[in-house]
């Protein structure tokens, strides 16, 4: 009989993969649709779905029992990932005011 720890953490590894399909879905309907070149926030798509990715990642390991590699290693990948991300935010967003700046004066 499997433990209802690993049941929680196998049901939250398919949650995390099938939630990575969306911003995977959402970068390549950008890419078909979007002529403008504007490439930042499709960046921002692929850093959130590596972050939910590594997330997914994690837990499936943890399922396997393999607690001292999920703690010891994705998490801090994740972590980073995750500053990652709001970090490529900031940035995106305090480029995207100047240029509305810009052409509003």
């Amino acid at each position: 009989m499997i433990l209802i720890q690993t049941q929680i953490s196998i049901i939250q590894t398919i949650v995390y993969f099938v939630a990575a399909v969306v911003p995977i879905f959402l970068f390549f309907v950008l890419k078909m649709h979007d002529n403008s070149n504007n490439n930042h926030f499709r960046g921002l798509l692929i850093v959130l779905a590596g972050f939910v990715i590594v997330q997914g990642i994690y837990h499936f390991v943890g399922a396997l029992g393999f607690s001292q590699l999920a703690k010891g290693i994705l998490e801090p990948i994740s972590f980073v990932i995750l500053l990652l991300f709001a970090i490529s935010y900031f940035i995106t967003r305090s480029k995207t005011k100047r240029k509305e700046d810009a052409k509003v004066q």
